[in-house]
């Protein structure tokens, strides 16, 4: 099975979110290992930037936010 650009397009918006939300759990968490704090910000990171170059800068304020909760 071969997904539709915009099929496949919605596919990743959605998962970017869903990783964006875990990340945001895990923010708020204080036994996270740093490491894995540090890996997630790198990830939100990438998925914030892929989705304010295409259009999706709705989402850039509340990206940061949850770097910057991952780093303390």
């Amino acid at each position: 099975m071969k997904l539709s650009d915009e099929d496949r397009d919605r596919l990743a918006l959605h998962t970017a979110f869903a990783v964006h939300q875990i990340a945001r759990y895990v923010a708020g968490r204080e036994d996270v290992p740093q490491e894995i704090r540090e890996r997630l910000r790198g990830h939100i990171s990438a998925i914030e930037g892929v989705m304010v170059t295409s259009g999706h800068d709705w989402i850039r304020g509340e990206m940061e936010a949850t770097e910057a909760a991952l780093q303390t």
